[in-house]
């Protein structure tokens, strides 16, 4: 049995098995075409801030400030701040290391893009509030005129770890789809989903993948979630589970975006390649939306094991016959006839390009099926996976997206096991010609954050607060609701001293009850250890950087609110359980 989706220009299909029939969840829309938006690479400096830095037991600080200051030494008018709640991290210019101890506990991490004319600014605030400097590679060249920056820098350095590339392309229908790919090489460290697909996405994304023991859902970050389906699922009434399905998809929850990836959601692709092929459309989205939810799907014509019949049988054929007017690459961690391969990769596609005279016809096809297909020994679909199942997109693209495609895939090192493509029709596709040649890419590329006021089309303004440690002042009495002239709800940690404050007319302190529940994932304050508040009313969230406790009047303290509604809606759904105020 196979289920069937047509509705324009390209293929994703997904299969299933049902009563040993192979089954296959399909949407097909034709051919989809790419145009090249490029890829964003920016070389970063650092200085960064902690109260508990790596590798520096028990030093003493008054301060609880924790983030990283970035930005470009060059003539590019880039840079970023980020802002965080965990101890001894990131551990600059050594990789991705989060600390096990803070795994169990909540934890939040904004992280904003600015231009370099916000960083003095940024810099006098951080003064004020005295955090320990760990690390610093700023040049002096920039700091000259950066006085406040100057004095807030110690001069201790290491090195920054590689992140990863974005490349964007987009089919040439006339109402052309976005398409983005995001790839990481091994050293990144990075963890795919959360620390690339939800950070570039900036949704929260439901993830369909088999998982391991350690990773969780991670509901930390408002708006920026890992929710995992729960399996089984059902598509159209039949259902399938995790155990025999080893495609890893996902759907973003605002917006219209899917996401396929070559790596499940386990700890161990953080130190290995990965690679993830995001569409933004309505139509793909909402038929995979709807397996995580109401889920339907309609009955496709043939099975998918019919070559002839199948759709992506004809995709393939060319690849599995012998067209001279078609050539190829295909790369598959599993080859076909090459047993106990060992690679990090996890990669499987093909793409197929036309030489004929003056055509311009390409495609790239990715999938998730080991040993499969064979090149030009005829279609043979592995009966060994009738049983799993699997995802597979055709994309028809212009022969000029094909460059942009192999510098994405340069990062995740496949295991190419095909290639009849010319030299003659690949002389100006260096990224392609150094894939072919199984040669690896050594330049790390970097990432961005918004900051301050971000830089968009509705840009979010920030706002910095900060005391020094001889002012006195109670951050959230004194400043905070002070400032922002309203009544502030905080989640926070707090001391037997420190209650509610409801004296006055509104600009109270009102207490969250603990525990609170998250998209019904319930958290307390025992195990988290954010500090934040919303404005009553709205539409202001506020980090801070100390606890609800007496003594922090005595010390440097640091608060950053951001003016925003889908923010501070999120942030307010939490806020629901207030604590009577004091009698």
């Amino acid at each position: 049995m196979e289920l069937h989706q047509q509705t324009g220009p390209f293929c994703i299909k997904h299969l299933r098995k049902i009563q040993e029939k192979p089954l296959l969840q399909e949407m097909q829309t034709g051919k989809l075409t790419h145009k090249l938006l490029g890829l964003l690479i920016i070389r970063l400096v650092k200085l960064l801030n902690i109260n508990v830095p790596p590798d520096l037991p028990k030093v003493r600080t008054k301060s609880n400030s924790k983030g990283v200051l970035m930005m470009d030494p060059g003539a590019t008018d880039a840079a970023a701040w980020i802002v965080h709640t965990v101890p001894g991290f990131p551990k600059a210019l050594r990789g991705y290391v989060f600390p096990p101890a803070e795994i169990q506990k909540g934890h939040l991490l904004i992280c904003l893009t600015i231009k370099e004319s916000q960083i003095d600014p940024i810099a006098k605030t951080l003064r004020i509030a005295t955090p320990l400097i760990y690390y610093s590679d700023i040049p002096d060249t920039q700091m000259n005129s950066r006085p406040n920056l100057k004095k807030l820098v110690d001069g201790e350095s290491r090195f920054v770890p590689p992140l990863t590339v974005s490349q964007e392309i987009s089919t040439e229908s006339a109402q052309g789809l976005k398409v983005t790919i995001y790839s990481k090489g091994e050293k990144s460290r990075y963890e795919m989903y959360k620390r690339i697909l939800v950070k570039q996405l900036k949704s929260t994304i439901k993830v369909w993948t088999t998982r391991d023991n350690i990773l969780k859902s991670d509901c930390r970050k408002v708006g920026r979630n890992i929710k995992l389906i729960t399996s089984p699922i059902s598509v159209n009434g039949d259902a399938s589970t995790l155990e025999n399905d080893v495609s890893q998809w996902l759907v973003s929850e605002a917006g219209n975006k899917f996401c396929a990836i070559d790596k499940p959601y386990h700890k161990s692709q953080a130190k290995e390649p990965a690679m993830a092929v995001c569409i933004d459309d309505v139509t793909i989205f909402t038929r995979f939306n709807e397996i995580a939810f109401i889920r339907a799907w309609d009955n496709g014509a043939q099975p998918f094991t019919n070559a002839g019949g199948h759709s992506f049988g004809k995709a393939i054929e060319d690849v599995v016959g012998n067209n001279r007017d078609i050539k190829f690459l295909a790369y598959n961690n599993v080859p076909p006839r090459v047993p106990n391969l060992k690679t990090k990769s996890n990669s499987k596609g093909i793409i197929i390009l036309s030489i004929a005279a003056a055509t311009d016809s390409a495609a790239w096809i990715l999938h998730t099926v080991p040993g499969f297909p064979a090149a030009k020994t005829g279609y043979s679909w592995p009966v060994a996976e009738n049983a799993r199942g699997h995802l597979l997109i055709c994309l028809t693209i212009s022969e000029s997206q094909i460059n942009a495609i192999a510098a994405s895939l340069l990062l995740v090192q496949p295991v190419i096991y095909y290639n009849d493509i010319p030299q003659t029709e690949t002389a100006g596709m260096p990224y392609f010609n150094k894939l072919a040649e199984g040669k690896i890419s050594t330049l790390p590329p970097f990432t961005s954050r918004q900051t301050i006021r971000t830089q968009n089309a509705n840009p979010v303004t920030v706002h910095i607060y900060s005391k020094s440690e001889s002012s006195k002042y109670e951050i959230y009495k004194k400043v905070i609701a002070k400032v922002l002239k309203k009544t502030i709800k905080v989640w926070s940690r707090r001391d037997s001293k420190l209650k509610g404050d409801c004296r006055g007319s509104q600009r109270h302190i009102r207490l969250i009850k603990s525990p609170a529940a998250i998209n019904d994932h319930n958290t307390n304050l025992e195990a988290d250890i954010t500090n934040w508040a919303v404005s009553d009313p709205g539409n202001i969230f506020c980090h801070i950087d100390k606890p609800y406790m007496k003594n922090q009047t005595r010390e440097p303290a640091m608060a950053i609110c951001i003016d925003n509604i889908n923010i501070f809606a999120r942030f307010d759904a939490i806020a629901a359980q207030l604590e009577d105020c004091p009698k």
